[in-house]
């Protein structure tokens, strides 16, 4: 009896994982997105672990356990939590384990915080996250640096709060099953690039966003095939390279990764993509570059691990070519 029951799931289990597979096949043979753009299909060297270094550097305390996005100024790392928490930015320690500074916003919200992006002026808090695909508006948060420093454990107002939405999402939207959730910014030659998270089809989705007062619509301006969930971008500006870090949506035997992109004339370069699989599969939501060669990234507590923060060394003088 007990020996039917357990080859009945097994068989319900393969089944449901077959299903999946071929939803997600039948998603990428579609090669156009909802803007009627051609979906980029990307040419990638899959790097080993000789050349990308993977080491574990702190757990965060909990107060920082929805971890869910990076910024590093002046030598200090700042984060923020997602949904749940207050509008506040937290300044780590040197040893990343503790809590230096706390920050919060005033005249703002924290509907869902996902992703930190900045430049040597101002701080930029994306509240974007939409898994449940309910939400219509969406809000980008300027913040001088100089504010930040100075208050300290105090309250400050943004500087700027420009308000977005989706020009061509759909009103009705089911949870987890659409291609209308961000958690990932980057500002790239003055222009904030985001990228979307794609529950429905496995690519992501690159819109722009004017940094300017007041509503803006925006469109997708190119699609990319990354076989995942992105959840975190940051640009490089001296190598004018991209890091986009993402998790498998099939959690089953899942993996995280990272790609390295070459920007060039403000355009993502497809043919000489990079793509690294971490050695730890958790929910990594940050990642900034901490120089040319290393990048920090966080993930948040879940089933699958502690909140930790990691740093990626890469040594790519010698790549390992692989088709992708």
């Amino acid at each position: 009896m007990l020996k039917t029951m357990l080859t009945k799931k097994l068989i319900h289990c393969l089944l449901l994982l077959l299903l999946l597979t071929q939803m997600d096949c039948t998603a990428r043979e579609q090669g156009i997105n909802a803007n009627n753009i051609s979906v980029k299909e990307l040419s990638a060297t899959v790097l080993n672990h000789q050349q990308v270094h993977f080491k574990p550097l702190a757990h965060p305390p909990q107060a920082l356990k929805e971890t869910s996005g990076l910024a590093l100024f002046n030598n200090q790392l700042w984060s923020i939590n997602d949904s749940g928490d207050t509008p506040t930015l937290y300044g780590l320690s040197a040893e990343l384990n503790t809590i230096e500074h706390k920050v919060t916003l005033s005249q703002a919200t924290n509907k869902d915080w996902e992703s930190l992006a900045s430049d040597e002026e101002h701080l930029y808090i994306a509240d974007c996250g939409n898994n449940s695909g309910a939400r219509h508006q969406f809000t980008l948060y300027q913040v001088p640096w100089q504010s930040i420093n100075e208050a300290k454990q105090h309250t400050i107002e943004p500087s700027l709060a420009i308000v977005f939405s989706y020009l061509n999402k759909p009103a009705q939207l089911k949870k987890y099953q659409h291609n209308f959730d961000c958690e990932a910014i980057t500002l790239v030659n003055d222009t904030m690039w985001l990228f979307s998270k794609n529950w429905e089809n496995n690519y992501t989705d690159l819109y722009h966003v004017p940094l300017s007062e007041g509503s803006q619509s925006i469109a997708s301006q190119a699609t990319y095939n990354i076989n995942g969930l992105i959840t975190a971008a940051d640009y490089h500006p001296k190598t004018q390279q991209l890091a986009l870090l993402g998790y498998s949506k099939n959690r089953l035997f899942g993996h995280a990764f990272v790609w390295l992109f070459d920007v060039r004339d403000n355009k993502v370069v497809t043919t000489t993509a990079q793509y690294y699989q971490l050695p730890l599969y958790a929910q990594w939501e940050g990642i900034v570059w901490q120089n040319d060669k290393q990048l920090i990234i966080s993930t948040e507590q879940s089933p699958l691990s502690k909140v930790m923060i990691a740093q990626l060394t890469l040594s790519l003088n010698e790549p390992n070519k692989q088709p992708f």
